[in-house]
């Protein structure tokens, strides 16, 4: 059995889509679509055009990520590899144990790693606050499932698969 997880696709489309319709704001505040409001009161070129850039910019990574059909989470025999975490796939072998943390509208799947050392963040952030996740019981290695295809359920279900000792 192999379990891979994928961001959603449709999900990240829609929201590029609306990133795009909200850029609209911009070109109303630069005066390009013209309206009531900036023939009376003038328009604001600078504001409109860093509202467009901006929206523009997230609609981009949205389509990034849409079209991003590489596998974000592998579960395998050989062990977890999350490309958010690392390049590397941990063992069975290194993970003690795994619990999942629900955070509001989250679903965090987070593991123990014997040296987690051995397999530090690819984020600059993650590596920083990795002592305190630890301390706070998030684990070495955390998995966001929540808007990974299957969810934290998926997760669970291809861990227990393969390691049923780590909950």
């Amino acid at each position: 059995m192999v379990y891979e997880a994928f961001r959603p696709q449709r999900f990240n489309l829609v929201l590029a889509g609306l990133c795009l319709a909200l850029s609209s704001l911009g070109f109303l505040a630069a005066g390009i679509i013209p309206s009531a409001s900036t023939r009376d009161h003038g328009a604001y070129p600078i504001t409109g055009f860093v509202i467009v850039l901006a929206c523009f910019a997230a609609a981009a990574e949205f389509l990034r990520r849409a079209l991003d059909r590489s596998a974000r989470l592998r579960i395998d025999a050989r062990g977890i590899r999350s490309r958010d975490f690392s390049d590397a796939t941990i063992p069975w072998d290194e993970i003690t144990a795994c619990r999942v943390h629900h955070l509001r509208n989250q679903h965090i799947v987070s593991f123990d790693l014997k040296d987690s050392a051995a397999y530090p963040s690819r984020n600059p952030l993650a590596r920083a606050t990795a002592a305190i996740d630890r301390a706070t019981g998030f684990g070495s290695m955390g998995v966001n499932a929540t808007y990974l295809t299957g969810g934290s359920e998926g997760v669970v279900a291809a861990v227990r698969h393969f390691r049923p000792d780590l909950f």
